[in-house]
C-alpha cells in the first residue's frame, strides 16, 4: 500500500500544482461522505497520503448508510453542514442534480472526459456539463457453480444468450413432472430476484434502449419509443419472464425458491447474476461455494457488449464552502495513480481505460471484471427508487400472472417513468 501511494506522489504534486493557485487554499478542511468501501478503501487511501502531503491532513472521508446518505445529505445541506465532496452512485445523479456543482467543458474538455473513463462514466455528463469524476465501477456479472456444471458436463460458461437457453434446462432439475428442485439460472420473477431491476436494465440496454435519456434538455424514457425499437423492451420482458412459465422448456425458477443469492450459495441454482461486490459476501455466506464468474451473456445480433453496472463518482456540492479546492480534491482522487490505488483497495474495477488496460494477474477473475467494467453501462434513475421498483416489479408480477401481455408491461412501465420524471423536467 505504502510504496504503490509513494510511486504516485509525483502524479499528485502535478495535478496540486496545476489546481492551486498557492499552497494556503488546500489548508481549509475537505469533507467527503460516501458509502463504507471494502477495507475501508477511501479512508486508507486518503491516511496514506496524508503521510506523503501535508495537504491531506484536511481531507477526510465520511462513511455513511448507502440506503439513508441522500436524505442525510440533504438534512446537511439545509442546515449549513454540507460535505464538500460525495462519492455518489450514478442512480442518485437526478435527485441530487441541482445541489451538485457541475464542472464546466472548458475546466475538463468532453474529449478528453470520453478519452479517460469507459463510456458508461458518460451518465455522469448532463447537457450543462460533468457533474461526478468516475472512479470506479460495479459490474452485473455471471457467477456460475462450478461443481453443477461438471456435475452435467458442461465445459463453458455460455457467452451469448442462445447458448444460455440452451444449457438451462441440463442445469435445473424438475421431480414428478412438476416439482423443480434445481434452477439453471434464477430469472422470471420479482420479488425473490436479487437485482431484479438491474437484470432487466442490462436486457433492455442491450437491445439498444438507454431506458431514461436527456433529449432538448429534458428528461424522457425511450423504453416505448415509435421507431423500430418499440418491440425490443417488449421482448427483453418477455424473455425474462419465461424462465418463470412453467410450460416453457427454460423453466427454472419459482417464487417457492429463497432469494437468488442465498440459494447459489446453497448449491441450489446453477447460475446467479449479482455483482462483482458480491464476490466477498458469497465466499462469506459458504466458505465452500466453489463458483466462477463469467461477463454477463450477449445477444448474438448486435455489435454492441452490455452490461449493467453501478457507477460511483466524486461530485462536488453546491454547499460546499470551498468549491474549487473540493474540486482540486476531486481530480487528485480520480487520477489513473489514485484511482487505481482506490478500485483495487475497493475490490472494484476503475472507470479509467488507463487503468483497464493492466489486468490483475494475481485475481483469477482479474480478466472477467476488466471486461465487465469497459462493457457497463447504467441509466438517469428518477427517486424514489422504491418507485423505480415497483415499476419494474409490475411489469414482471403482471405478466408471470397473466394480467399483462409484454407489450402492456412496456407501455405501463413508460408511463409510470414519465411521471417519475416530470419534477426534473420543471427546473427553473
Amino acid at each position: 500500500m505504502i510504496f504503490g501511494v509513494m510511486a504516485v506522489v509525483g502524479v499528485i504534486s502535478i495535478a496540486m500544482n496545476k489546481n492551486m493557485s498557492d499552497d494556503a487554499a488546500f489548508t481549509v478542511p475537505v469533507v467527503i461522505w460516501g458509502p463504507p468501501l471494502e477495507d475501508r478503501a477511501m479512508t486508507m487511501v486518503i491516511n496514506d497520503l496524508k503521510k506523503d502531503n501535508e495537504s491531506f491532513e484536511n481531507v477526510s472521508y465520511v462513511e455513511k448508510n448507502p440506503n439513508t446518505i441522500y436524505g442525510d445529505l440533504l438534512e446537511a445541506i439545509a442546515t449549513g453542514n454540507s460535505p464538500d465532496l460525495v462519492l455518489m452512485n450514478s442512480s442518485g445523479l437526478l435527485p441530487l442534480r441541482n445541489k451538485l456543482y457541475p464542472i464546466s467543458f472548458e475546466t475538463i474538455p468532453l474529449q478528453n472526459f470520453y478519452d479517460t473513463y469507459v463510456e458508461g462514466g458518460d451518465v455522469f455528463v448532463l447537457s450543462d456539463g460533468i457533474y461526478a469524476l468516475p472512479l470506479f465501477v460495479d459490474p452485473l456479472v455471471l457467477y456460475w457453480n462450478r461443481d453443477i456444471f461438471t456435475k452435467t458436463a458442461i465445459a463453458q460458461v455460455p457467452q451469448d444468450w442462445d447458448t444460455f437457453v440452451q444449457l438451462v434446462p441440463r442445469l435445473s432439475t424438475i421431480v414428478g413432472g412438476s416439482e423443480l428442485i434445481q434452477s439453471g439460472i434464477a430469472f422470471g420473477e420479482y420479488d425473490n430476484v436479487l437485482h431484479a431491476k438491474e437484470i432487466l436494465s442490462a436486457l433492455i440496454m442491450q437491445t439498444g434502449v438507454s431506458i431514461v435519456i436527456e433529449h432538448n434538455n429534458k428528461f424522457i424514457t425511450d423504453i416505448f419509443s415509435v421507431d423500430e425499437r418499440v418491440e425490443k423492451p417488449d421482448l427483453a420482458l418477455r424473455f425474462y419472464t419465461s424462465f418463470s412459465n412453467p410450460v416453457k422448456t427454460v423453466y427454472s425458477w419459482n417464487k417457492t425458491f429463497e432469494r437468488s443469492r442465498e440459494a447459489f450459495a446453497a448449491n441450489k441454482v446453477a447460475m446467479y447474476a449479482g455483482f462483482v461486490s458480491e464476490e466477498s459476501i458469497l465466499t462469506e455466506i459458504n466458505p465452500n461455494l466453489n463458483f466462477g464468474m463469467a461477463p454477463l451473456p450477449q445477444s448474438k445480433n448486435t455489435h454492441k457488449s452490455l452490461t449493467y453496472g453501478k457507477f460511483y463518482g466524486i461530485a462536488v456540492l453546491k454547499a460546499s464552502k470551498n468549491p474549487q479546492v473540493a474540486l482540486m480534491v476531486a481530480r487528485i482522487l480520480s487520477d489513473a495513480g489514485v484511482s487505481k490505488l482506490l478500485a483495487n483497495n475497493a475490490g472494484l474495477p476503475s472507470a479509467r481505460r488507463d487503468v483497464l488496460t493492466e489486468v490483475n494477474s494475481t485475481d483469477p477473475f482479474g480478466h472477467t471484471k476488466t471486461q465487465s467494467a469497459i462493457m457497463s453501462r447504467a441509466w438517469l434513475e428518477p427517486a424514489p427508487q422504491s418507485a423505480v421498483n415497483d415499476i419494474f416489479s409490475r411489469a414482471v408480477n403482471g405478466i408471470v400472472s397473466g394480467t399483462l401481455t409484454p407489450g402492456n408491461a412496456v407501455s405501463q412501465s413508460a408511463t409510470d417513468l414519465t411521471v417519475l420524471l416530470t419534477p426534473y423536467n420543471n427546473r427553473p
